[in-house]
């Protein structure tokens, strides 16, 4: 898969999350449906950097645009505060571990009216093929 790369300001989002505004259609661009998480959300699951820290998240979406949510920790190894802008690459990865941060992380941010029926339960396993 391919990875995205960009640079976004790190924003105060809703509830007072710490985030990043993705420039882009997860969906669109890796041809992948999200993943179910807490209660009626989802996203897709992303391993990457920020400004060089590696990170293990998901893109969600609400509102008509996504985000990925940044943990103080992370902003903090990142050395970015809010206002900063920060250089963001991401891709997709079906690692249980960035699920189970997902569905923690998930909690803090607003739950959709609906759930998105399309949402799977576990990204398919992603790796080399043996030859």
């Amino acid at each position: 898969m391919v990875k995205a790369r960009f640079e976004a300001e790190l924003i105060e989002g809703h509830k007072g999350v710490t985030a990043v505004i993705v420039p882009f259609d997860p969906e669109g661009l890796w041809q992948c449906k999200p993943v179910k998480l807490e209660g009626r959300r989802h996203g897709w699951l992303v391993k990457g950097t920020v400004n060089g820290a590696p990170f293990e998240s998901y893109i969600g979406d609400r509102w008509g645009r996504f985000f990925i949510v940044l943990e103080p920790a992370l902003c903090e190894t990142a050395k970015a505060s809010v206002g900063d802008v920060v250089a963001m690459v991401v891709e997709p990865t079906s690692s249980a571990r960035a699920l189970a941060k997902a569905r923690q992380q998930s909690v803090v941010t607003t739950s959709p009216g609906k759930a998105r029926r399309d949402a799977i339960e576990k990204p398919p396993a992603r790796g080399r093929r043996r030859s």
